[in-house]
């Protein structure tokens, strides 16, 4: 709500306040001259109004929590709207003292009385116009006074406290002053698509606590898209995973029901219809999609009346477990190709010429299942197109313009948009890197419009790409930014302090009372790594964590559970690698394999094979939204280097060669960042980064391919890095440039020594006969135990490989009349000479024999 003319934004000493927020314990426990005002003290969000006091009121073991007599069982003075709870003050009392013991060590005992003896904390309800349906007036003096006009207000007031006592070096102290806060807008929200990634009950418990710590009121939640349906009841229990932990059940909202009510915090549930419901659309073996109509198994035919009264009914069942005075029914992204759609076509009338018509037909439906129960709907919109009934509220993820056409057209709007660019979003979307994740400080500069019809923000976090992601990779992105958000729909006159200012302000309040901490993991000792990545092979999750009908693009973390996904902007995969299968990228592209994980703190380490196949400038090997592994660092000659966005850019002196497989090694320290390559040492930078676990790739890709990515919690050693590459290699390549003789070549250009040359694009070809041999002078006897083939698509389907001091006579240590083509890495052999042979006996085609890389290895 808006203050009225009568009431004035004092701002004393704010930007002072903020720039000594880190000191701020000293000042609030150093009395002043006896003249001194005491400066606004900096809490997030910042107060509307502050009239500095002198000196500071200590909370003792003797103070109590007083409920006025007339309060203590009512909710509000009078006022009411959607959002408020009925709450008794007494209740909020209890939630006030929780966290003031949590903040200052002490138990305040909750009482009822008339009035407050000094040093107690006085709650009372009192009417009170300029303050809304959620502010309070806070005054301290000999006790500390909060009033308000409804309970929602009494537990505002009740943060502010604990947030001020928490910038008191002991946590017991608040500066004297008087106080008057309410917030702007009604609808200050944070989104969480839990469908595509679960998110336990626990972190959004967490989560609650932390929104309301910054005066958030709604937590929105998208229970499913096209990759799950996490709901899950008897009635419709097809449709949810099998694995209880990853999905939820009544039981479990009711838990997270419990502590949004304790915290004034609205759980809003999104059902997202009528596209992207393939975990839902043939449930009892019934397809309620447009599949045979239209070739769309993603969309319900929602022109049909029993597909519409069947999801009537979910929608019906499932509103019931929620408290919320509004149910989201989606409407995200209905492809609009449907309209050309012949089937659609048919069902046009005069009364409903368009597909949006037939939308809004089908919401009109379903509106009325919500409003049947007490509630009131809402629906995303990214354009016009649909305008339902005007009692529906609309979410926007549109451009500016569109919500203000909505809002001028009588809807009351929820954004997301804050520019005008294509996606200038309050959008967490790190699957999407660059250009959908709001950048820090944009929130904070934002200004939120002024329009009667403008209900409020959300930031909104999209899981595209990030089914298997680290729960606390997701919420790194919204500490800071929530607060942001927080800041400016809570109090949008115009911001004094920087953002550097803010930033180190929401440092000193700190984090929520009663939320766990999210330390990072421990550093492991064990030398093993805790991801992996060979990409041999495609990956499909089981219906205990996922839908895994048409599933995508992902390869498989055999370490962990961080399995990469590249649905958004696919690489290529999977193709020919060092061994097995790589996956390649193409600088120039977005080509993106999302991990979603936590930065690794230093100590860390990292190996990846690497085959650099083109130069290019400015790409990303490994990165997240705040650091990156670069292959060509910027401002480099083609050389590795390690970024801090926003900060710098730091490149070794290193260059990966061109056409080569190399064995790519970071060891980051608390004092620096070492390079290996090849199992040797190269150069330690001064600088240091978290190991960034975001995704391979991104907006700016390397050319080139990727094999056997490792990552560690420990700093290995030079020593240890050495027998990864001996164990990787099977020690150095004994073939690599030696001399090498054929039975044939077919033509020029694919000559006998290519196989030999390092070079994975190179290849010796024979003649389209049996049998073909090609050998290989290792200059001396030496003890042969692995043989490496990587054949071009002409391969061996029979072939034996032979050894021999004299190039005459041949001992065969391994044979083999099954040959597929691809990679034979064969190990374990037991031979020795000075020459090797591969002797084919049956080509697999019809062609010679071709292979693209012979390495040997041994001692």
């Amino acid at each position: 709500m808006q203050a009225p003319p009568s009431i004035h934004r004092r701002r004393h000493g704010l930007t002072a306040a903020f720039a000594a927020a880190a000191t701020i314990a000293a000042l609030l426990t150093t009395a002043g001259p006896a003249h001194a005002a005491n400066p606004e003290p900096a809490v997030v969000p910042s107060l509307r109004q502050w009239t500095g006091g002198t000196g500071n009121l200590t909370l003792t073991a003797a103070s109590r929590i007083v409920v006025a007599t007339a309060s203590a069982a009512q909710s509000t003075s009078g006022v009411t709207s959607e959002l408020l709870s009925t709450r008794t003050v007494t209740q909020v009392a209890g939630r006030i003292g929780t966290d003031l013991a949590a903040v200052t060590g002490l138990n305040p005992a909750v009482v009822t009385a008339a009035a407050p003896a000094a040093g107690d904390i006085f709650l009372r309800l009192a009417a009170d116009p300029g303050l809304g349906t959620e502010g309070y007036a806070l005054t301290v003096g000999t006790t500390v006074e909060i009033s308000a006009p409804t309970s929602t207000g009494l537990l505002n007031g009740g943060r502010t406290l604990a947030q001020l006592l928490r910038l008191d070096a002991a946590h017991r102290s608040v500066p004297t002053g008087t106080a008057r806060d309410w917030p702007t807008l009604a609808y200050r929200a944070e989104h969480f698509d839990v469908s595509r990634r679960f998110m336990s009950v626990a972190a959004i418990q967490d989560e609650i606590r932390r929104a309301a710590w910054n005066k958030l009121n709604v937590i929105q939640l998208m229970f499913n898209q096209a990759n799950a349906f996490r709901l899950y009841s008897p009635t419709y229990a097809a449709m949810a995973p099998t694995d209880p932990a990853q999905r939820y059940s009544q039981t479990d909202i009711a838990a997270i029901e419990a502590v949004a009510a304790e915290h004034h915090v609205t759980i809003v549930p999104e059902i997202q219809n009528p596209t992207k419901v393939q975990p839902i659309a043939t449930f009892g073996g019934v397809d309620r999609s447009l599949s045979a109509q239209c070739g769309d198994s993603s969309t319900l035919d929602f022109t049909d009346p029993a597909v519409t009264a069947w999801m009537q009914q979910l929608v019906g069942h499932f509103q019931t477990w929620f408290a919320s005075p509004y149910v989201h029914l989606g409407n995200d992204e209905v492809p609009t190709g449907l309209a050309t759609c012949p089937y659609i076509q048919s069902k046009y009338t005069t009364a409903a010429p368009t597909m949006a018509d037939l939308q809004e037909q089908y919401i009109a439906a379903l509106e009325q299942t919500v409003e049947g129960a007490g509630k009131k709907a809402m629906i995303w919109v990214n354009n016009t197109d649909i305008q339902p009934s005007t009692d529906v509220l609309i979410m926007n993820f549109g451009a500016t313009s569109v919500s203000a056409t909505m809002r001028s057209l009588g809807y009351q709007v929820v954004d997301s948009a804050y520019k005008t660019g294509a996606y200038d979003r309050f959008y967490i979307a790190p699957g999407d890197y660059e250009t959908k994740v709001v950048p820090r400080g944009d929130m904070y500069a934002w200004t939120p419009v002024t329009h009667a019809n403008n209900k409020g923000q959300v930031l909104a976090y999209w899981g595209d790409d990030h089914f298997f992601s680290d729960t606390d990779f997701v919420l790194d992105l919204f500490d800071g930014r929530r607060a942001e958000l927080a800041e400016r729909t809570w109090d949008t006159d115009p911001t004094t302090a920087t953002f550097a200012q803010f930033t180190a302000a929401l440092a000193a309040v700190g984090d929520a009372p009663g939320a766990a901490p999210r330390p990072a993991p421990a550093a492991s000792t064990d030398g093993q790594p805790v991801h992996r990545w060979t990409f041999d092979s495609t990956y499909t999750p089981t219906a205990a964590t996922h839908y895994p009908g048409g599933w995508k693009m992902s390869t498989a973390d055999s370490a962990g559970t961080l399995h990469a996904n590249g649905w958004l902007y696919p690489p290529t995969f999977p193709v020919a690698g060092r061994t097995g299968n790589a996956v390649k990228f193409t600088a120039g592209t977005s080509q993106t394999f999302n991990l979603g994980g936590r930065a690794v703190q230093a100590p860390w380490t990292f190996s990846v094979w690497i085959n650099r196949t083109a130069n290019a400038t400015n790409t990303v090997l490994l990165r997240d939204m705040e650091y990156a592994i670069k292959v060509e660092e910027y401002g480099s000659t083609n050389q590795i280097g390690i970024t801090r966005y926003g900060t710098g850019n730091y490149p070794f002196t290193y260059a990966l060669p061109l056409n080569q497989w190399t064995m790519l090694t970071l060891v980051g320290t608390t004092t620096g960042t070492s390079l290996y390559a090849n199992g040797v040492f190269q150069q330690t930078l001064p600088q240091v980064i978290p190991l960034p676990l975001g995704g391979f790739g991104g907006k700016r890709p390397f050319t080139g391919l990727l094999d056997d990515a490792v990552a560690y919690r420990q700093a290995l050693s030079a020593g240890d890095i050495a027998t990864l590459y001996a164990t990787a290699t099977g020690g150095t390549d004994l073939a690599l440039g030696r001399p090498v003789a054929a039975s044939s070549t077919y033509r020029a250009g694919v000559e006998p020594g290519n196989a030999v040359d390092g070079n994975p694009t190179t290849r010796w070809s024979s003649a389209r006969s049996d049998p073909q041999w090609i050998q290989v002078d290792l200059g001396s006897t030496r003890t042969v135990n692995r043989v490496r083939i990587n054949w071009e698509a002409a391969y061996g389907a029979a072939y034996q490989i032979q050894v021999s001091d004299d190039a005459a006579t041949w001992t065969t240590i391994h044979s083999t009349t099954t040959g597929d083509g691809g990679v034979d890495d064969l190990t374990g052999l037991a031979g020795s000479g000075r020459y090797v042979r591969v002797y084919g006996t049956q080509r697999g085609t019809t062609y010679g024999y071709s292979i693209w890389d012979l390495n040997i290895y041994g001692t």
